[in-house]
């Protein structure tokens, strides 16, 4: 790490299910879930997470008054695409978490071409693509004369609509960046905003992601993939990583985003951090296109190096946030990835997932689960594992059962998996 710009972190906004940045922890904390039955109008009742208590509905609803009142008005159509609107939210939060200066016109008063914007996506705007198609066929509410312009529905509805948004919202003129790495976007995005800092292209980069897929071809392809719940009752406890009952996901939306800055410009406006990013890293896992080997050779290397890059041992790490998406697979090629990285240090880790609670957030897992790492950091409290009653035997480390857990927070890691072979891994250090 040695001649590399230090990064801290300093802002954390969330859009979550569960509700924005100190809701979303509390609720987490306290043991809530946020699953819920939604009905589709294509299909019966459904198992899908909502976005509860209106953290995402009523940070949409506000965001309007906002851009009207700070000269953004052409950012408001596109607000009614859910991932665009619920990164707006999500920066808008982390902003003003991290006291960054606003001018008159909601712009960081900085010097903006050192202000780089990375924001990824899954997919785009898949919502917006879905009313389009059903309006073309005749069978959904006709295109207004606005919306049929494609200049109008195209940002709505590209990979880079959110990060676009979020750079015009502030007048970022930096490096402008909109990974697409599936359920791995999120750290991806984190990654990549960290490098633009350490190498000394930018003072300041927003950075996260933003995910909105509940949209029926979506959850009908993963429901094809058979990777989404369906054994269980009550949609509350359905989804349960690491358990031996686990049989999939469900689908959620939201967005986590964050301002990271080198430590001299934190330091020059007296900013407080929560975390000292420390390195990240990327490698592929070839298996298959959909799912992992059962050799979790990739993800154990990917571990044991980001641990030597950030100068930490294996008993360093005190909480590790797992990907955990309670798939049959997935949850065992993760669990013996940290068992192999950590050696005997696993039998003091302590580490959990917090899909159970959210579901998955796809492209916006990443970033919202990291977020809730960092909060982890800051009130020195684990957040469970919900619904995690019968652990599987092989599954060693403390998975923090169903209620967190008070613990000292000082060194923690991320791991994030994707479809497509995407692995990220990310380590911090309390400040």
């Amino acid at each position: 790490m040695s001649g590399r710009n230090r990064v801290l972190i300093t802002g954390i906004g969330v859009v979550s299910p569960l509700g924005n940045r100190e809701e979303f922890w509390r609720r987490l904390t306290a043991g809530e879930t946020a699953t819920r039955r939604l009905v589709s109008e294509q299909r019966d009742r459904e198992f899908w997470p909502v976005e509860s208590s209106g953290a995402a509905a009523v940070a949409s609803e506000s965001l309007p008054t906002i851009l009207q009142a700070n000269r953004r008005a052409e950012l408001i159509p596109l607000l009614t695409e859910p991932a665009i609107a619920h990164a707006l939210a999500a920066t808008l939060e982390a902003v003003a978490d991290a006291r960054i200066q606003i001018d008159t016109e909601a712009r960081l008063a900085a010097n903006r071409g050192r202000v780089g914007c990375v924001i990824g996506t899954s997919k785009g705007g898949v919502r917006t693509l879905h009313e389009l198609m059903l309006a073309e066929r005749g069978c959904g509410t006709p295109l207004s004369k606005e919306n049929a312009d494609a200049s109008n529905w195209w940002p709505m509805i590209a990979p880079s609509g959110p990060a676009s948004a979020v750079s015009s919202l502030l007048g970022t003129e930096g490096p402008l960046l909109s990974p697409v790495a599936a359920c791995a976007t999120g750290l991806m995005s984190l990654v990549r905003a960290a490098e633009l800092i350490q190498c000394g292209m930018c003072d300041v980069v927003i950075a996260g992601s933003s995910d909105a897929s509940l949209s029926p071809a979506i959850v009908a392809s993963f429901r094809k993939l058979g990777v989404l719940s369906k054994g269980h009752a009550e949609p509350e406890s359905a989804i349960r990583p690491f358990d031996k009952d686990r049989d999939g996901f469900f689908v959620g939306e939201g967005a986590g985003v964050f301002v990271l800055e080198s430590e001299e410009h934190a330091c020059q406006r007296g900013a407080t951090a929560y975390a000292e990013w420390l390195t990240g890293g990327m490698v592929a896992d070839t298996f298959a296109m959909t799912k992992l080997s059962d050799n979790p050779e990739a993800l154990s290397w990917l571990i044991s190096d980001v641990l030597r890059r950030s100068e930490l041992a294996p008993g360093d790490i005190d909480y590790l946030s797992l990907h955990g998406t309670a798939t049959r697979m997935n949850d065992v090629c993760e669990m013996r990835a940290v068992n192999k990285s950590f050696g005997d240090a696993r039998h003091q880790l302590a580490g959990s997932s917090i899909k159970g609670a959210i579901g998955h957030l796809l492209g916006a897992s990443g970033s919202v689960e990291f977020a809730a790492m960092l909060l982890a950091m800051r009130d020195s409290v684990l957040p469970p594992t919900s619904n995690l009653q019968n652990p599987e035997n092989e599954f060693e480390i403390n998975l923090v059962p169903n209620v967190s857990q008070q613990r000292s927070v000082d060194h923690a890691m991320k791991l994030s998996l994707g479809f497509g072979g995407h692995l990220v891994a990310a380590a911090v250090r309390k400040c």
